[in-house]
């Protein structure tokens, strides 16, 4: 029995002009397709960039609002100690009428946190990533500080209840609470000495917009107004005017 080979109808140079037709075509779709996919990333890198720079500027506004009152703040820490040093002194005390707080500005780095979990970063050159990142890390540390600080200037607040209403055991909570809120503004400089110049030196900047756009919601005329700013004799009920949501006594 004869096996005959086989052979294309229409003869091999037919066959593998097809063949190469049909591998270019392939090629060209696979070309195409890592092209689109190309600009589709240009294209979401450009805007992860964009939004992550402005939620950093953003954060950056706030922790220079915080260094603008950082000579009240000093002031008032000052003020406490010297009512501290005179509650040891003399069992008692000039009772302080508005301890108030140091300001507390929110940030956020919910853009930031997305673009990471969602793989985002990765489009974007490394030394960005570290840069971004570098000041993402700042700004985590500003809100861990704010939040820390809030309890210690909590207790400090006692003190307008005068010394009648205070015990020797306060006394010593007042103490260290104001041991505490020292040193978290110590952090508080550190933190603002160190990321502002850092951030400015990686093309970044501080961006009040979105400060001035909440002032209004925190404070009552619209405008940045610590109320760690207002003199430590002011009446409560005065002092809280310049709060939309009253501070706390």
């Amino acid at each position: 029995m004869r096996i005959r080979s086989w052979v294309p109808a229409r003869g091999w140079r037919d066959f593998f002009t097809e063949v190469v037709i049909v591998v270019l075509g392939v090629l060209l779709a696979l070309a195409a397709g890592q092209v689109v996919d190309t600009i589709h990333g240009r294209v979401v890198a450009a805007d992860t960039r964009a939004a992550i720079t402005d939620e950093l500027n953003d954060g950056l506004a706030s922790i220079a609002l915080r260094a603008s009152a950082e000579p009240c703040i000093d002031r008032r820490l000052n003020e406490l100690r010297q009512i501290l040093a005179q509650w040891e002194q003399t069992d008692t005390f000039d009772t302080p009428r508005w301890v108030a707080q140091t300001p507390v500005i929110e940030t956020a780095l919910t853009r930031y946190d997305a673009a990471v979990s969602a793989g985002r970063m990765a489009l974007l050159p490394s030394e960005q990533q570290y840069r971004m990142g570098a000041v993402a890390e700042g700004l985590r540390r500003f809100h861990q500080i704010q939040m820390e600080e809030r309890l210690s200037w909590g207790r400090l607040r006692a003190l307008q209840a005068g010394a009648q209403a205070l015990s020797p055991s306060d006394r010593g909570l007042i103490r260290a609470a104001l041991q505490d809120a020292s040193t978290w503004d110590y952090e508080a400089k550190v933190n603002s000495q160190q990321v502002l110049p850092m951030a400015k030196e990686y093309g970044f900047a501080p961006n009040y917009r979105r400060a001035e756009a909440l002032a209004g919601r925190v404070w009552a005329k619209g405008k940045y107004n610590p109320s760690i700013c207002t003199s430590i004799d002011t009446p409560p009920a005065e002092a809280n005017r310049t709060q939309v949501v009253p501070l706390p006594l």
